[in-house]
């Protein structure tokens, strides 16, 4: 153990590598005990969580004791940016300043890799859509000829929402498998081929978390066995995790399945295609009926056992009558056709997905839907993950580690401990962030607002948020927990303030950062999807503005299910729950403001029930020690730099 701490000294210390090798690194104390957690926890196979504020270098600060112990691992991270951060920037860093070589690499989902198969046949139809057809063929031909994996992030010249992409990649359900006359070849095989002999993998919690479904259903896997799993933005994790340990079907899904199914089918004789179009006609009927079941009912609910039971007796039996009809008959036929036994294996899962989401469960599980204009889903999840983490990831996996900028609550892990399944040996790190709060940053706090469940309050709000921003000359996020708010405020602010305005919904995410973080003066409205992931270092984000504190709504299924199985267990699911999964998202906001040590900032919170609750304390004393302030004029005097309070 000695032997590792002084290796992490002679990288990461006051006089080690980094900072003799790279321009302007700041050793930090913070970052140096990290690693020594971490060490801690490798060497002794222990799990750990561990908290690094921004600005700690926590990257690095697990990087470093991760390579040096030889170990195989994995991390997981919240983003594909980050992702793609760590494997292009941090780990290349390292190399250069250390002499390490870090055997390392990066996995996606499979939808992010060019599928020979898919691109193969995409050109061989006269009918595909595309311009500038053969231009864009010889420049894809091009790429896939010097490629290593062909990610699709390579592509600088095609735009983030092509609907080409989806022609030239395939989903699992629509991959042949070890019958494609690709697979020799095949870039995601290679990469999985290449995975294996790595000791480092880079993955995000999506791809995570479905190899981890994989491996328990015991057929194959997408990521290589490994001994660590190191999950960064681990504040993500128990979202993430719900979606996979649960179950989804959506009539999207069902229709998507026909078109296939039609379209492949045009090789066979017109009678065989006269008797599959009866079985499809079966499945599009069914879901056609499924999202008639809900409408008039609101966006997402409960499914009641009632209904449950109605759905499995009318539309389960005719989809899944369908789908067994189209499985045999492709079976028959196998032979004409490659594709074949893709589509009788997507036909089985999908009947397998009708069986999970209507038998009956105990009361940890939520059957919801949610629909949209055109498609209707139907989930299964769970209420309480902490038995399936620690059978399926904490008892596999010698060492398991979380780690963010924002997991504790009131200066502690017990919340993230008891929604994740820690067990309670675990390490804990708390290592805060090395900013100067007290002076990079201000908090605003009005007190004469009506409080947010008051009818004035959104257009009270409206007008403080319009006052704020002449004072910070635009510059500013204004995040709100619903979009009725955001929606009411943007109609306000568009004839009261000179800055250009931009909305969530507008325009793709990636595309309104670009613009907000280019048009200094600019303000940028979001709601949820901003919370976490913006970094916008510098003057355009001078200013950070909270309409409510962000308490799940208890509209949301999962969330009053939650609540109700909580109480049910005798605790107390608005101090167990509800504060301090506030708290994390309130961070999360903050941590949007100060980026780096050259950041100002103001934090406008328009709650005043941070100030006059009891459990408003509680959020005041997760955050850094901001000064606070209830006048709009300190406001004007601190972007002046002359404000001491």
């Amino acid at each position: 153990m000695d032997s590792l701490d002084k290796e992490i000294e002679k990288i990461l210390g006051p006089k080690g590598l980094l900072a003799k090798s790279l321009e302007g690194f700041e050793p930090r104390h913070s970052q140096l005990e990290m690693a020594r957690l971490i060490a801690k926890a490798l060497e002794c196979q222990m799990n750990a969580v561990v908290e690094a504020g921004t600005g700690t270098g926590k990257t690095l600060g697990y990087l470093v004791p991760i390579l040096l112990s030889g170990k195989k691992a994995v991390i997981s991270t919240g983003t594909k940016n980050l992702q793609e951060q760590i494997y292009h920037k941090d780990i290349p860093l390292l190399a250069e300043a250390t002499g390490m070589h870090p055997d390392a690499m990066m996995m996606k989902g499979r939808k992010n890799y060019l599928c020979l198969h898919r691109y193969h046949q995409a050109f061989l139809q006269p009918s595909m859509i595309v311009d500038n057809r053969e231009r864009v063929r010889k420049k894809l031909e091009a790429w896939i000829g010097n490629t290593e994996f062909a990610d699709r992030s390579e592509l600088s010249w095609m735009q983030e929402d092509d609907l080409l992409w989806d022609s030239l990649s395939c989903s699992s359900d629509q991959c042949l498998g070890s019958e494609c006359l690709h697979f020799d070849e095949c870039f995601l095989n290679k990469l999985k081929r290449r995975a294996a002999e790595a000791r480092l993998i880079i993955v995000n919690h999506h791809l995570f978390f479905a190899d981890l479904k994989v491996k328990q259903s015991g057929f194959g896997e997408i990521i290589p066995r490994f001994q660590v799993a190191l999950f960064d933005e681990a504040h993500d994790v128990e979202e993430t995790a719900v979606s996979y340990f649960g179950e989804s079907l959506g009539t999207r899904q069902l229709m998507e399945f026909a078109a296939d199914v039609e379209k492949e089918a045009s090789v066979l004789g017109k009678k065989q295609q006269t008797a599959l179009k009866t079985s499809l006609d079966h499945v599009r009927a069914g879901a056609e009926q499924l999202r008639a079941a809900f409408q008039g009912r609101e966006e997402k609910g409960r499914i009641e056992q009632e209904l449950l039971a109605l759905l499995h007796e009318t539309v389960g039996r005719k989809v899944m009558n369908g789908l067994q009809t189209i499985a045999q008959r492709l079976e028959e036929e196998k032979g004409v056709s490659l594709a074949f036994q893709g589509l009788v294996l997507r036909a089985e899962a999908l009947t397998e997905k009708i069986n999970e989401i209507m038998r009956k469960r105990d009361d940890n599980w939520l059957i919801w839907y949610e629909q949209r204009k055109r498609t209707l889903s139907i989930h299964v999840s769970p209420l309480d993950i902490s038995q399936q983490m620690q059978k399926h990831l904490f008892h596999r996996i010698r060492t398991v580690i979380f780690t963010s900028a924002t997991i504790s609550t009131n200066g502690n892990f017990d919340y993230i401990r008891a929604r994740l399944g820690f067990d309670e040996y675990a390490l804990e790190g708390l290592y805060p962030s090395h900013f100067d709060f007290a002076n990079q940053a201000l908090m605003y706090i009005p007190k004469d607002l009506p409080l947010p469940m008051e009818p004035g309050f959104a257009a009270a709000a409206a007008q403080r948020i319009s006052a704020i921003l002449q004072r910070s000359s635009g510059r500013a996020l204004v995040l709100f927990t619903s979009h009725q708010n955001m929606n009411m405020v943007y109609e306000t602010l568009m004839d009261t303030v000179p800055f250009t305005l931009y909305k969530q919904g507008d325009a793709p995410r990636s595309d309104l950062l670009n613009a907000f973080r280019q048009d200094v003066h600019s303000v940028l409205l979001a709601t949820g999807a901003f919370w976490q992931g913006v970094d916008v270092p510098g003057e355009s984000l001078s200013c950070l503005i909270v309409d409510k504190l962000p308490f799940d709504s208890p509209g949301e299924p999962l969330v009053a299910a939650r609540i109700k199985a909580i109480k049910v267990k005798g605790g107390n699911p608005f101090l167990d729950y509800q504060v301090p999964s506030a708290i994390i998202s309130l961070r999360q906001g903050l941590g949007r403001l100060i980026r780096k040590k050259t950041d100002k900032g103001v934090m406008a919170i328009l709650d005043k029930r941070i100030l006059t609750t009891r459990y408003g304390k509680l959020f005041l004393q997760s955050l850094p020690p901001i000064p606070i302030t209830h006048q709009l004029k300190d406001i004007e005097v601190f972007f002046e730099g002359a404000i001491s309070l």
